[in-house]
């Protein structure tokens, strides 16, 4: 009989898999996502411990792993670890996607696992999609080139960001900085996207240009028609805009009239980069859309995956198009949205295109048709849950309701003025063809804008809010009753907020200026992947690089100066195209027509040539910079605060050294526990009868690793010693504390309460 075990990538999707499946596959048990981490430069070479300009590409070609520490990741390796040396079979059925096949597949091969390897795919975690997916396992080495593309990332981002953020640091670094001047290939020219943005801001100047609008009459009535070319072609001469108008002052003539009855298909449901950018309209961080989705898809199960990076459907869900509305009409709020029936349209311009996902891990991001009770599991959201949920039902449903119709009827007519004349040229030759326009439109079928708010996003030409127009017939005689050349003045660009910048990460190909590479990389799937994303935002955010204005994203003046030293010398670091083109070199890997250590070459040859740029940069003019507190710090200060009964100090949480200077001098650790916590010890000594050593006593690392210890032999799941101090920290400043506090916290209701806190990312990143 087999012996198998089945690998998956955290704990609440084992605890998924076991309610669907029980035992019946073979034995369960989860990772925590990575439990291996690469080598750290100086592991593999000690004289890289000095930070300098080597590359730091190994001599044997990729870094080694090594199992990964803290918060029990090491204990869960063994465990594995233990389970394998009996097992003759091991099902990897974690995230299908790069990421996940390298968490199940790193550890199989650090292991040295030699039995047979299976795949469970699947996009949903309910009863029904796990049955299927184990219905059907594929053999593990059909992903092999998901497993090296994820391989050539990490090793890529290893060289190419610890080569590079160790150069910078030493030859950039402003006087008083006190962290590292962080390089990433995916972070560095989404700040810079940034940065370009706030220069355009900066620098801009408005300028007047006209819109030309005519108003003409005719037996039939009167209507307006306007000459507005846009982007360069404005008019930005007054002397030409009153040429135009003095040539259409003088129109009289035919009218051209045109109608025809058209429609618009309604936009594909969202991946996560879509979502992200939606719910920024709410105010919503992208870290806060995907911990949301997550939620919805993992908890509640009532979407597919949430990390998804296409917007298609594969075909072979054309068939449950039907019931999945089915289930959504139970859902009181929807029914009356739902259309009869579902509007297949297949092929890359409709929604059902096995093509359109080609290459892609996974479909756009849909309501789960496998859950058993939507309408209950709908009930039991919260607010935000149910709010993210309906957006995404409401997309589903838009995505297979009727076309929008419309009647649009054009009217036109052109004047010509005098132009330029060339060597050669005639008068007639140079004479400029104007053209005025109205475009009325009035709605026969609302189809799927009936389902879709305002707000919605809609892939469609904007509407000229002309609305109906006189009945004009083809060739109708009309005079010019009135014309005018309108002002206007260019607008100031916007910052970008969070969905904004996840948006021009996607699209980096858009920041290439040559045409030929500009379609090439519009196959890219841009700079960073959905799944990182927000991560990135997030940790630019806590260098004090992106700073938040309401909704709106804005760089530091340390972000900006930084930005222009690198586009001075190494502007492939801030160049998004640059990134893309090495995106896709990656993604040639898990298509299959690139090897992964010849990517891992080229991305190392390319980092070589820009440490070399740096290393002859010799900035100028470096700013005077505030940087911001740690969450920890801060914390600290405003609980200082509030036992003191005092306002926390201005600006304190702009600037980290006004929250140091408020704290005091730090308690030195060798002066050995804070009274709290050798309380808490001696009491957890009483009552779980366990021996508490003089020498931890007189030690705080000591102690609080006796702590731990004591609560794990007493069998009892309690908050952790790490857990217990954010608690504190967090209660001190304001939190409504968890049940238990502040000595006996479980773990479930800590990680309940520090997901909610901190969001449950954040909380994850903290490793809490």
């Amino acid at each position: 009989m087999s012996r198998t075990v089945i690998i998956c990538e955290k704990p609440s999707q084992a605890r998924n898999l076991r309610a669907a499946l029980g035992d019946r596959h073979g034995r369960i048990l989860a990772a925590q996502g990575h439990l291996l981490r690469l080598e750290e430069p100086e592991e593999v070479n000690a004289a890289w411990g000095a930070w300098g300009f080597d590359v730091l590409r190994p001599a044997e070609g990729r870094y080694g792993w090594r199992p990964d520490e803290g918060d029990g990741k090491r204990e869960r390796l063994q465990e594995i670890g233990k389970a394998l040396s009996s097992a003759d079979r091991v099902i990897i059925a974690t995230d299908c996607d790069r990421e996940g096949q390298a968490i199940g597949e790193s550890i199989l091969r650090h292991l040295g696992f030699g039995g047979e390897v299976l795949r469970a795919l699947f996009t949903a975690e309910d009863e029904i999609s796990l049955t299927r997916a184990f219905a059907a396992l594929k053999p593990n080495g059909e992903l092999r080139p998901l497993y090296e593309a994820a391989v050539a990332r990490a090793q890529a981002d290893q060289i190419f960001n610890l080569t590079l953020t160790r150069a910078a640091t030493v030859r950039l670094r402003p006087d008083g900085w006190r962290g590292a001047l962080g390089i990433g290939r995916v972070k560095t020219p989404t700040l810079g996207l940034a940065c370009a943005r706030e220069t355009e801001i900066r620098d801009f100047h408005p300028i007047d240009f006209f819109e030309v609008a005519v108003i003409v009459a005719g037996d039939a009535g009167r209507a307006t028609l306007w000459h507005r070319p846009r982007g360069e072609a404005r008019i930005f001469d007054a002397a030409k805009a009153d040429r135009i108008a003095l040539a259409a002052s003088s129109y009289a003539g035919p009218l051209s009239v045109t109608r025809k009855a058209k429609a618009s298909v309604p936009p594909r449901p969202f991946d996560l980069p879509t979502l992200q950018k939606h719910a920024g309209k709410w105010g919503w961080t992208a870290t806060q859309t995907g911990d949301v989705a997550q939620a919805l898809y993992e908890r509640h199960k009532l979407i597919t995956y949430p990390r998804a990076e296409n917007r298609y459907l594969p075909e072979n869900l054309i068939p449950s198009a039907g019931a999945l509305l089915d289930k959504l009409r139970t859902v009181e709020a929807l029914a009356a949205l739902a259309p009869a029936a579902p509007v297949i349209r297949t092929g890359k311009a409709g929604l059902w295109s096995d093509a359109g996902i080609a290459g892609a891990s996974h479909h756009a991001m849909i309501p789960n048709i496998n859950v058993s009770d939507m309408a209950a599991g709908v009930a039991a959201l919260d607010a935000d849950e149910r709010r993210l949920f309906d957006a995404i039902a409401l997309a589903f449903l838009a995505a297979v309701s009727p076309d929008h119709e419309f009647d649009e009827t054009c009217l036109s007519f052109c004047v010509h003025i005098d132009g330029d004349l060339l060597e050669g040229d005639t008068q007639a030759d140079a004479a400029e063809k104007i053209d005025f326009l109205a475009i009325g439109r009035v709605v026969t079928r609302d189809g799927w804008k009936a389902v879709l708010s305002d707000d919605a996003e809609q892939e469609e030409e904007p509407d000229d809010g002309c609305g109906g127009l006189p009945s004009f017939n083809d060739g109708d005689a009309v005079v010019c009753d009135m014309v005018r050349a309108h002002p206007r003045k260019t607008t100031v660009p916007k910052r970008f907020t969070e969905g904004d910048l996840i948006e021009a990460m996607q699209n980096a190909w858009k920041f290439v200026e040559d045409q030929v590479e500009r379609e090439r990389l519009k196959d890219a799937k841009g700079i960073g992947t959905p799944a990182t994303r927000d991560s990135v935002i997030e940790g630019l955010k806590r260098q004090g690089l992106l700073t938040t204005n309401g909704k709106h994203l804005a760089p530091s003046d340390l972000a900006m100066w930084f930005y222009s030293v690198l586009c001075d010398h190494a502007p492939e670091l801030v160049d998004p195209g640059a990134t893309a083109r090495m995106e896709a070199r990656l993604d040639d890997v898990l298509g299959g027509s690139a090897d992964a250590d010849t990517v891992i070459n080229e991305i190392a040859e390319l980092t070589g040539r820009l440490v070399a740029h740096l290393r002859e940069a010799s900035p100028q003019g470096t700013p005077a910079f505030k940087r911001p507190p740690s969450a920890a710090l801060l914390a600290a200060a405003k609980a200082k605060a509030k036992r003191d009964g005092k306002r926390l100090p201005k600006g304190a949480s702009e600037d980290a050294q006004i929250c140091r200077d408020y704290l005091g001098p730090r308690r030195d650790p060798a002066d050995g526990p804070s009274e709290k916590q050798l309380a808490y010890a001696r009491k957890l000594a009483a009552e779980t009868g366990a021996e508490l050593p003089a020498d931890a006593e007189r030690d705080a690392a000591a102690l609080s690793k006796w702590i731990d210890q004591a609560r794990a032999g007493s069998g009892r799941d309690l908050a952790s010693s790490k857990q217990r101090e954010w608690i504190v920290k967090l209660v001190d400043g304001g939190a409504k504390a968890p049940r238990g506090y502040p000595d006996r916290i479980s773990a479930t209701d800590a990680k309940t309460f520090l997901d909610r806190e901190f969001g449950k990312k954040a909380s994850k990143n903290r490793n809490l």
